[in-house]
């Protein structure tokens, strides 16, 4: 009992830093804003009350509809508190003014007869912000303190309140297709009449693709996505208590939720907002700088190639970390000879040459396949570039441009190429 005690005090707790907190209230806070930023809310106000069906909280707080135009201005004004919010500028008041005025503004939809599913947790999570100090790091208040802030609990409870309550939403989903559908639900037809319904009914949210009738014709395969479904919603739940499990069901439940947009129509654009409370954002960003840092590469170039030349300019504008140091060895060879004296300058002039931090040396095609992994648009490319046969395929059209180069893409004349830099049995370019 005592160690249980333990584990649930130090889930919730346990110190950490006001990094993450910060960073999170940056991101939800300008999410939430660019989302709601084209809704119109004011149009609720001319709604009939005949359809007017209040939920238990508005009505015990005597809750209503206002005027268009008063809901126009309580717009206005929650979304300028989310930009403060956002900033961290009187970053308290302006939390619970988002708070308040969220929980009105979002929840005055569903007292007309129809309940949405996915802007609850956005209130519950705003009210838990609310009461929090999230605005101690990665804020303008933050600037203006005297003294940084120290590692607290206060720095943990909300993050992990967001965790629970999204955890509580997937379970609470996967709990209620078996209780009123039980495996029925899976093994049924249910999963293809959902998305032959979705493909055909008209709402203000349909399928942005017609891939949710291919799913439906097969059997097999419409199955396989409800039982995914129903995975995913029970499992979620472990993630609360699992690092491992995290690392699967929240990635996992991103994509049931772009899957239903894809294939069903329902957007849960506000929902995905609240998973920027999953990353663990200063160790993250602890691991860039280390990696920026310790991963350090050097890209040897021959400068008189016109090829190699504009080659090693994308790479400069695209090395967003700056972990890419360029050294052309036409013009520079006596510092890339210091620095590496187990190469010849004919060699470098006619390969490309990639040297890691480690002194390995990786050339030609090799070497723009690591080079790809230190350029953020290059991890694009990174798991096409590493795939089975790839790489013999690369060294060959690596080689092909290379036998062409000098007569087509170099800047000098070949003769007078050739007489810089002594014959070399492979002729490659950048």
């Amino acid at each position: 009992m005592m160690r249980a005690l333990r584990a649930w005090n130090r889930f919730w707790f346990e110190p950490s830093p006001p990094a993450d907190l910060g960073v999170c209230r940056l991101l939800f806070f300008a999410g939430l804003f660019f989302f709601y930023l084209p809704v119109n809310f004011a149009a609720w106000g001319g709604v009939s009350r005949a359809f007017w069906m209040p939920l238990p909280i508005f009505a015990s707080l005597h809750l209503g509809p206002a005027p268009s135009g008063i809901l126009e201005g309580l717009a206005t004004v929650w979304r300028l508190a989310l930009v403060l919010s956002a900033i961290g500028l009187f970053t308290r008041a302006s939390m619970a003014v988002a708070a308040a005025l969220g929980f009105y503004l979002l929840g005055l939809p569903h007292n007309f007869g129809h309940v949405y599913h996915f802007d609850a947790l956005l209130v519950l999570a705003l009210v838990s912000l609310a009461c929090s100090r999230a605005g101690d790091a990665w804020s303008v208040d933050a600037l203006m303190a005297p003294q940084p802030a120290r590692p607290s609990a206060e720095y943990t409870w909300p993050i992990r309140m967001v965790w629970t309550l999204m955890a509580l939403v997937f379970f609470a989903a996967g709990i209620a297709k078996l209780r009123h559908g039980g495996t029925a639900w899976i093994a049924s037809t249910n999963m293809s009449v959902i998305l032959l319904r979705s493909a055909y009914h008209t709402s203000d949210a349909d399928p942005i693709t017609a891939l949710g009738l291919r799913v439906a014709s097969h059997a097999w395969l419409s199955r396989a996505l409800a039982a995914a479904a129903v995975v995913v919603e029970l499992g979620f739940i472990t993630s609360l208590i699992s690092r491992t499990a995290r690392r699967v069901f929240v990635p996992a439940g991103v994509a049931l939720l772009v899957g239903i947009r894809i294939l069903m129509g329902p957007t849960f654009g506000g929902f995905l907002i609240a998973n920027v409370f999953w990353v663990p954002w200063q160790a993250l960003g602890l691991r860039v700088a280390r990696w920026s840092r310790a991963g350090a590469l050097s890209l040897l170039y021959d400068g008189a190639c016109g090829l190699c030349t504009t080659t090693a300019t994308t790479v400069r504008r695209l090395d967003l970390f700056g972990r890419v140091a360029l050294i052309d060895v036409s013009r520079d060879w006596p510092i890339a000879a210091a620095r590496f004296p187990w190469l010849d300058q004919a060699t470098c002039l006619t390969d490309v040459h990639l040297i890691t931090s480690k002194g390995r040396t990786a050339v030609g095609f090799d070497a723009y396949r690591e080079l790809a992994k230190a350029l953020p648009i290059g991890w694009l490319a990174v798991p096409f570039l590493f795939m089975p046969g790839l790489r013999a395929a690369g060294r060959v059209t690596y080689r092909s441009v290379a036998d062409h180069r000098t007569r087509t893409t170099c800047t000098i004349d070949p003769v007078a190429r050739h007489a810089a830099a002594p014959a070399h049995d492979e002729a490659a370019p950048m």
